[in-house]
């Protein structure tokens, strides 16, 4: 018997997005893990491992017809303060037979009036979840990322 295959489905979304707060508030804002957590989409039991370094996180959302919850357990790669960092995260949803792996990089640019915050998440799916369809995935990491950057503008503009 042919071992089997995991089937891989992945994407990559970038957002800029327009922060009325100065460039310093914002990467301070990035390392304040409750209040990070909070802009996260279903995000709980958010815990900081090794303080800038590593961290924990439960995430649940639904992803086509699966309710999923990732254990995640989050690792901050590189540092470049207060300009840019990225960050691998990773998990398994054992009920649904599916893994998430994230590869995210945040850079921070001071304009005038406030800051840019880019975004860039290089998400891979796999397991039962890959077989979804390409289209199932894009919508939602798509949709995740919207969401955390909205909120995370609203927390910083004073408007959450």
């Amino acid at each position: 018997m042919a071992p089997s295959k995991k089937r891989r489905r992945g994407l990559k979304v970038e957002r800029e997005v327009r922060i009325e707060a100065p460039r310093q508030a914002v990467w301070d804002f990035l390392w304040d893990v409750p209040r990070l957590a909070a802009c996260i989409p279903g995000a709980k039991e958010v815990r900081t491992v090794e303080e800038g370094k590593r961290y924990a996180a439960v995430v649940g959302e639904k992803v086509g017809p699966f309710k999923v919850q990732f254990p995640l357990e989050i690792e901050v790669l590189e540092v470049q303060a207060p300009a840019r960092l990225r960050a691998r995260a990773g998990g398994r949803d054992a009920a649904v037979d599916g893994l998430v792996k994230v590869d995210l990089a945040v850079g921070l640019t001071a304009v005038e009036g406030g800051t840019t915050l880019k975004l860039a998440a290089d998400i891979s799916v796999l397991g039962k979840l890959g077989t979804l369809g390409h289209s199932v995935i894009v919508r939602k990491g798509t949709d995740i990322v919207d969401r955390f950057a909205a909120a995370v503008r609203a927390q910083l503009e004073g408007k959450g």
